[in-house]
């Protein structure tokens, strides 16, 4: 009997252990710039075209947005025609974040449209042609 309880404390202590250690790594500290170091280039709203993927299948008129490789939640999607006119608007703040949301241009025809991806404190926004 002492030699089971012996083993089930073994058992409980190493995996206490190994809980403690995975929380602690998660803790540390990484350093992040202070507001006179951030710029254009490594601001977490950069507006630059690197920081939000828009992926094309052209043949068929689609284009995907990943949540994934975005650096702000989005709010909502508001595709709109080069007149004005708002095509497509989707409110997609309850999506996961690994969402990859799909644009189908089809419906729309052939034209200069600007796919405009919403935070609440900015607007990222891109043309595309079909």
């Amino acid at each position: 009997m002492l030699k089971k309880l012996c083993i089930l404390l073994a058992l409980f202590a190493t995996g206490s252990l190994s809980s403690l250690v995975a929380q602690t790594a998660s803790l540390q500290e990484t350093a992040l710039p202070g507001p006179a170091e951030i710029t254009a280039k490594n601001s977490l709203l950069n507006m630059d075209t690197e920081s939000w993927s828009l992926y094309a299948d052209e043949e068929n008129n689609l284009y995907y947005v990943d949540f994934a490789t975005l650096s702000v939640n989005l709010n909502d999607i508001v595709v709109t025609r080069d007149n004005g006119e708002v095509v497509l608007r989707d409110q997609v703040f309850d999506l996961p974040v690994d969402t990859i949301y799909e644009i189908d241009f089809n419906q729309y025809g052939e034209g200069t449209y600007t796919i405009e991806l919403r935070s609440f404190t900015d607007v990222i926004s891109r043309k595309v042609t079909i």
